[in-house]
């Protein structure tokens, strides 16, 4: 599946991901490959993105998640990968 992470000043993330983990307003929800289609809000916490090759975690603030046809795109107010 295709990961897009965005906020207005720039692109944070994009690639292909097995597994994203984002806090949502109806609790943690974990996309994986031909998730059905879902729009939902996120909240301020920690998306962990995971492939094969790494596991990455950012830190957000509010958004929104779309995704369908195995693409995923998060659009947040702020974001930045964790150190």
């Amino acid at each position: 599946m295709i990961l897009k992470i965005l906020t207005p000043e720039k692109k944070i993330f994009e690639g292909s991901v097995d597994v994203i983990t984002i806090p949502t307003t109806l609790g943690l929800i974990s996309i994986l490959s031909n998730h059905a289609p879902l729009v939902s809000n996120v909240i301020p916490g920690e998306i962990l993105v995971k492939n094969k090759d790494y596991e990455k975690i950012f830190i957000n603030e509010r958004g929104v998640v779309q995704t369908i046809n195995n693409q995923t795109s998060i659009l947040l107010t702020k974001c930045n990968e964790k150190s």
